[in-house]
């Protein structure tokens, strides 16, 4: 990066967070809005919870469609509270970041076309709309392409849209096969016992708007310091223990990005922990080898607590609430988003204050000028 971008807008949605100013409550309040699934029951016959909006359409490609235009409309109007309005008439590019329909049976066939046409005319028109798809990582995938873009045009306004509504029939029936729908029955020596581990299903959608040189005028709620991904060789699937080589990887460079601008430490970490005991293995080990990096007195922040896990939208989602998070309470220290797809995509980004302690900040052991000296 050849500047630090800002992040000058941003929105997310959940059933107990439908506004950012909620979402942020919720998240730090861990309160989440469960209820029971209309359709499908577990082995047991017992319907299984999940975090989703009361249930007056079935869940087609119209919800996926309806949560996206939300976001983007919330976001865009925060925009203009902001003193942003000069953003909209620039060169504007929207990125969508949507799952792999081929990797996850039981999404609409139609959800990229849906989702599209739903959100291709608010506020006015872009220059270019931007499909991507992939898991719980596409959307840190998404943000390195707006930071490479943004190098080229720095007044331009970027939009990263992310939106999960993967609560089907045949959605969660696959979860279930996998062993990673939480709270779900299953045959275990002849009894049932409840599935301990694994996601809580979720849907909402969450939308991070960025330029690299803010309007006359305008605020902003963060700096993007770094963004890197990378690989993991022993995802879910592999059966190998995951002691997050990838996720570190990407860690690393995100950090030596974020040192040529700012001097401050990690304050908060916000981590797509779902109940599988792979990704709390993968933290952990993250974690041991960033310590120097953490400020005292750091904290972990668990979105899905309250959200429910929102898959492709995870990213965006934790990047928006940590921007807000920063805008709201002020605090000299960075906070760095992890993210993990099912896939071997793993992502890293770090965010600052809007002023951060400048890099070249010298540091020098301070001695009490009554201090004798022998």
């Amino acid at each position: 990066m050849n500047s630090t971008p800002v992040i000058v807008s941003a929105s997310c949605v959940f059933p107990s967070g439908p506004r950012i100013e909620l979402a942020d409550t919720a998240v730090r309040a861990q309160l989440a809005q469960l209820q029971r699934h209309p359709d499908y029951v577990d082995g047991a016959g017992e319907p299984v919870r999940g975090s989703f909006f009361p249930v007056e359409h079935p869940f087609d490609s119209a919800r996926w469609g309806a949560l996206a235009r939300e976001a983007l409309e919330q976001a865009m109007a925060d925009l203009l509270r902001r003193g942003h309005d000069s953003l909209r008439g620039r060169t504007r590019w929207l990125w969508i970041v949507l799952p792999e329909t081929a990797r996850r049976p039981g999404l609409p066939a139609d959800v990229v076309e849906t989702v599209r046409a739903s959100v291709e005319d608010v506020a006015g028109t872009w220059t270019e709309i931007l499909i991507r798809k992939g898991g719980h990582a596409a959307g840190v995938a998404a943000i390195e392409e707006v930071v490479e873009r943004l190098d080229t045009d720095p007044s331009a306004l970027a939009v990263v849209l992310g939106v999960e509504s993967g609560l089907s029939h045949d959605a969660l029936m696959w979860l279930d096969a996998r062993s990673l729908l939480h709270g779900a029955h299953r045959a275990y020596r002849g009894r049932f016992r409840v599935e301990p581990y694994g996601r809580v299903p979720g849907e909402g959608a969450a939308a991070v708007a960025l330029s690299g040189r803010l309007a006359s005028g305008g605020k902003s709620w963060a700096r993007l310091l770094g963004v890197a991904r990378t690989h993991e060789p022993n995802t879910h699937d592999s059966g190998k223990v995951c002691v997050g080589a990838g996720l570190s990887q990407a860690v690393r460079a995100a950090l030596e990005q974020g040192r040529e601008f700012s001097a401050d430490q990690i304050g908060w970490i916000s981590v797509d922990l779902n109940g599988e005991p792979y990704r709390a293995d993968q933290f952990g080990f993250t974690a041991l080898r960033l310590a120097d990096a953490l400020a005292p007195g750091w904290q972990r922040v668990v979105p899905a607590l309250a959200s429910g896990d929102l898959a492709s939208a995870s990213a965006v989602a934790h990047v928006a609430l940590a921007a807000y998070g920063m805008s709201k309470r002020p605090c000299q220290a960075n906070h760095l988003i992890l993210s993990s797809s099912d896939d071997p995509l793993r992502g890293a980004v770090l965010i600052g204050p809007t002023d951060p302690s400048p890099a070249w900040q010298e540091t020098r052991s301070w001695r009490s000028p009554s201090t004798s000296t022998a």
